[in-house]
């Protein structure tokens, strides 16, 4: 109830009363997913899963002088075998700490057939002057120049399968900027967290990082270095024309406590053109994990550094070499089409996806999206074996969704 409190008043913070109004956005949308009979899903009796989601964004922005304001309200609905499914999944994986200092979300009800969460995903107030940002709170930064895959963006990325990433989670950090008259930058973040919920700041468990952005010429470089999870990445980037197309490359070496060293390596180039009479943007993507294995090694047997990172949420893949292909062509004004391919190249298993979006009016949209993964068992995408000899798999099931986004 506390915390449904905390979540209420910065509702009451947030509303018309004060000078700025509270906008909202409104997803309306629902998921079919079939699972293979091999699968963990099927195993756990969800074979087929059927699920109806409902997400209010309330968001409010103010300020007074030099100083900003941000509040966002998230209300979550799901019905459906999702709520159970999910569940279940959850039940199976070890605990993991707290992925933000304070703890802002509370479940008004979760039982076996549906669920409603409310959480603060915003809450911050910052400073801004010609050469100096400073933010505290509940806020989100992105880094990297990741169009699929996003090694160096170390603080709650979105997966490479993600549909909606309109928003990012937010997490409790304090957030600094420092911007010169050439055009450079340095930017300093800390992410306090905690190893367990309630208990005290845990350095192993938090995130100081130091990025700066650097114009060279006709080139973009970026440097970053930060002490995360315990362990030490310094990345390197730079970016640049080449003719009509974009291109970038990230170096992310890391430095682990426990003396190992993985290597992150990202490359991409971007163009857009037209087909007829339609424009077009497309892409191509290669990443190389550091902390990847082969696809022989099940999941129970990863090593510790590896899954460290996937109960973080900062990696999504256990292989090591990927290949990722991507476009959006606008057939109209209204309406794109989006397909992507994701494969690996140590196993030549693919992940592949598209989806659909119409422009209905100026604030409403609506989406649909398949995905599926293709390959053997015991490749990344065809599934990863649970446990050696077990004959149980998690897979990419195929799945389909649709969506309507509504703004008030």
């Amino acid at each position: 109830m506390d915390k449904l409190s905390a979540i209420l008043a910065v509702s009451l913070l947030a509303s018309p009363a004060l000078a700025e109004p509270v906008t909202v956005r409104l997803d309306l949308g629902g998921s079919f997913e079939q699972a293979a009979s091999d699968s963990i899903g099927a195993l756990l009796g969800y074979d087929t899963r059927q699920t109806l989601d409902a997400k209010a964004r309330l968001m409010w922005q103010g300020s007074a002088g030099a100083l900003g304001f941000e509040a966002q309200v998230l209300l979550g609905y799901q019905a459906g075998d999702g709520v159970s499914y999910g569940a279940a999944l959850a039940g199976l994986a070890p605990p993991v700490p707290p992925p933000s200092f304070l703890d802002l979300s509370t479940d008004v009800f979760n039982n076996s057939g549906q669920s409603l969460t409310a959480g603060i995903d915003r809450f911050s107030v910052s400073h801004a002057s010609q050469n100096l940002v400073l933010k505290l709170g509940r806020q989100a930064v992105t880094w990297g120049s990741g169009l699929v895959f996003r090694p160096s963006d170390i603080i709650a990325p979105f997966a490479p399968n993600a549909i909606d990433t309109a928003y990012k989670p937010g997490v409790d950090m304090a957030y600094a900027q420092v911007l010169f008259d050439n055009g450079n930058d340095v930017e300093a973040v800390f992410v306090p967290r905690r190893a367990v919920a309630g208990g005290p700041v845990v350095w192993d468990q938090s995130t100081l990082a130091l990025r700066s952005t650097l114009l060279l010429g006709d080139f973009d470089g970026t440097v970053l270095l930060a002490q995360d999870h315990g362990d030490t990445l310094l990345t390197l980037g730079l970016g640049g024309p080449v003719g009509n197309a974009a291109w970038n490359v990230e170096l992310g070496q890391w430095f682990l406590a426990d003396s190992s060293t993985p290597l992150n390596i990202l490359a991409n180039i971007s163009n857009s053109g037209t087909i007829g009479e339609m424009n077009i943007t497309y892409f191509a993507e290669y990443f190389h994990n550091g902390f990847g294995v082969d696809t022989a090694t099940p999941l129970d047997a990863l090593p510790t550094a590896l899954a460290d990172r996937l109960a973080t949420g900062q990696l999504f893949n256990t292989g090591q070499d990927f290949l990722a292909v991507g476009a959006q062509l606008s057939v109209s004004a209204a309406v794109t089409v989006s397909p992507s391919i994701i494969a690996s190249l140590n196993d030549g298993s693919v992940f592949a996806a598209v989806q659909a979006g119409v422009s209905l009016s100026d604030n409403l949209d609506f989406s649909l999206n398949a995905s599926k993964g293709f390959g053997p068992n015991g490749t990344e995408f065809g599934g990863r074996e649970t446990t050696a000899g077990s004959g149980v798999f998690l897979k990419a099931p195929l799945s389909l969704g649709l969506n309507i986004t509504r703004y008030f």
